[in-house]
């Protein structure tokens, strides 16, 4: 039995299928005489470039053909039913040459059957056709030899170079030759010629099954074809879907409908489900992660270009189904979606020689659920996009929150219970100022939760007396606060005198003026932040303390570090950074600068310089036993 893809070759230019570029311009140079002596013809493999040699051939050797140019008829396509046409379709025709160049690939081979019999005359025909398939095999000596034939070769010679791998051809031959580009065949044009074949063999078939065959030949009709082939076999001259899904790997929409959903909500659990059904159906895990990037980089498309139907292949109700996909990714879907595509895509790549190519997609799957686990730069980013999303929703993140859980307001540095005030007005950071915010928290809430601003007051003179005795200062000015935008304020809390006094009789810590004690204690600090939170740690590894002259700790940065330092003047990283600054080094202001003559760091810009003084704390506790005045 002849295969289906020989039986139904195409033996004319009529019937040639996708690459109708080619087909008209041959078509124009042999009706109006303008041929070139040599041709090159590249493209994926199953798209025809061996056939088109052939219809080339017949259509300068068909006795009809001639006759009908001869006598002004319009067209000059063979006919494929002459002599001469069967001949070439037979392979047996004295002046075609076909040569495989892959199993001749010497100078002496070019020499034998090209060089030595170029200059004779054609036996039957007008034209003698060299037609050299997989051209790029021969050698470059070869190529050589063969160069000067190809360029002044006899006027009744034609060269026709095949060919996948245009880049291995030397630049010297690619200049001597008209290159044709054959295109991947489209899907619709493989279906119908698909649906043409099983009416003539008479298989039963159903559309989707065939819409799967094209989608699997990757735009190859040879491949197309075994693959009907092949079916038709195992369903017994009946083509259907189940059938195609079961030979060929295929998962549904649906499937990979549900992995989608579920890296979109993050579910790692279910995903790990939807792996291990496909494992137990004895699915090709490498085919479902390319399935599923296909239909991925189909959501893709919907998120960025809309939900146009025309760009694809599926229905309306298919449309829909990729953008309801796509805006389950959240508020910034491209991004993620863009990272989703990455990570499967060098599974897939990695797949092709692990071991286990199960535990490659579990990995995969997780590192898209949880970028927490995953350390690339596209992991950290989306970490990052996901906190500022929670900080523009007002959310408060959980590491924040248990921050705030674990250290009772009473225990912890108030000024570092305060965020740094983004509006550009200078904060209050004596620790006089800040006592009063630890009161109010005790009354009901962070003072910051109720939408009133804290005019920065004068800071209250210390006190001899002891902490735990109660001490009624007199009042003191109030300086009229900074002008702020509404979004930035704060409430006003009462002072609390006794607890002023109290924080402003505390000693001070004195200044590190041993280099060796001051990096043993910033060493100390990024441990106590990495017990705390891992991740603000890592944002402190490459800095180093470089001067503590008793009011004022110093950091200094790496050049190429700003990314650090801003992220270090958000509010929920100094939540937990300057409360272990105060409790090592005592009460300090902190100033982040970069190595190269210890200029300041770039600010964050919701930080402005003049907030700097905010990232102070004051290490004394305030007194829980301090009288409340009213």
């Amino acid at each position: 039995m002849e295969s289906l893809y020989r039986k139904y070759r195409p033996l004319t230019f009529d019937s040639v299928v996708g690459q109708q570029h080619i087909v008209s311009t041959l078509e124009h140079a042999i009706t109006e005489g303008r041929l070139s002596h040599a041709y090159l013809f590249c493209g994926p493999r199953g798209t025809g470039k061996t056939t088109m040699a052939r219809i080339l051939a017949k259509a300068l050797l068909c006795r009809n053909a001639e006759t009908a140019r001869a006598e002004g008829a319009s067209g000059c396509m063979p006919d494929g039913t002459c002599e001469e046409c069967e001949l070439i379709a037979e392979g047996n025709h004295p002046d075609v040459y076909e040569l495989d160049a892959a199993s001749r690939t010497g100078v002496d081979n070019v020499r034998e059957e090209i060089i030595n019999s170029v200059n004779f005359a054609p036996v039957r025909g007008k034209y003698k056709i060299y037609i050299i398939d997989e051209v790029h095999m021969l050698t470059t000596a070869a190529f050589n030899a063969l160069l000067k034939t190809l360029e002044e070769p006899p006027t009744h010679v034609i060269f026709v170079l095949c060919t996948t791998d245009p880049q291995k051809i030397l630049e010297t031959i690619l200049s001597r030759c008209q290159r044709f580009d054959f295109h991947r065949i489209g899907n619709e044009d493989i279906e119908h010629r698909l649906a043409y074949v099983c009416e003539q063999e008479g298989f039963d078939y159903d559309d989707e099954a065939l819409a799967i065959v094209a989608r699997h030949a990757k735009g190859g009709m040879r491949d197309a074809l075994s693959t009907l082939e092949q079916l038709s076999v195992f369903g017994n001259g009946s083509v259907h879907a189940d059938d195609a899904r079961s030979l060929l790997g295929e998962v549904s929409d649906q499937i990979l409908g549900e992995f989608a959903r579920a890296i979109a909500e993050r579910d790692v659990a279910e995903l790990y489900g939807l792996i291990r059904a496909q494992v137990e159906e004895g699915n090709d895990l490498l085919e479902l992660t390319r399935d599923l990037v296909a239909h991925v980089r189909d959501v893709y498309v919907a998120c960025v270009a809309g939900a146009r139907a025309e760009l694809f292949e599926g229905g309306s109700e298919q449309v829909e189904a990729l953008a309801a996909e796509a805006a389950a990714f959240g508020e910034h879907p491209a991004d993620r979606l863009a990272r989703v595509l990455t990570v499967l895509d060098d599974a897939a790549l990695e797949m092709r020689g692990a071991s286990d190519v199960r535990l490659v997609l579990e990995i995969a799957c997780t590192r898209l659920t949880r970028p927490e686990a995953d350390l690339t730069i596209e992991a950290l980013a989306e970490r990052v996009a996901r906190l500022e999303a929670m900080v523009a929703n007002g959310a408060v993140p959980a590491s924040v929150a248990a921050a705030q859980a674990a250290a009772p307001a009473a225990s912890v540095p108030v000024a570092a219970q305060q965020p740094t005030l983004i509006s550009g007005a200078r904060a209050a950071a004596p620790a006089a100022s800040t006592a009063p915010a630890a009161t109010s928290a005790h009354q009901g809430g962070m003072p910051w939760d109720r939408g009133t601003a804290v005019p920065a007051a004068q800071p209250a003179p210390k006190s001899t007396a002891p902490a735990s005795k109660p001490v009624t200062p007199a009042p003191q000015p109030v300086a009229a606060p900074a002008p702020a935008p509404a979004a930035s304020t704060v409430p006003v809390s009462k002072p609390n005198n006794a607890a002023q006094v109290a924080a402003a009789g505390a000693a001070e810590t004195p200044a590190v003026e041993d280099a060796g004690e001051l990096q043993r204690k910033w060493v100390e600090v990024v441990e106590r932040v990495k017990a705390r939170q891992a991740s603000y740690a890592g944002l402190l590894l490459n800095a180093r303390a470089t001067a503590d002259d008793g009011s004022k700790l110093t950091v200094s940065f790496p050049a190429g570090s700003t990314f650090a330092i801003k992220m270090l003047g958000r509010a929920d990283t100094q939540s937990v950074v300057l409360p272990t600054v105060s409790a090592v080094f005592g009460r300090r202001t902190v100033d982040y600068v970069l190595d190269g003559g210890g200029t300041p760091a770039p600010q964050h810009e919701e930080h402005s310089p003049s907030a700097r003084a905010a990232v102070s704390a004051d290490p004394q506790p305030v007194s829980s036993a301090a009288p409340v005045s009213s």
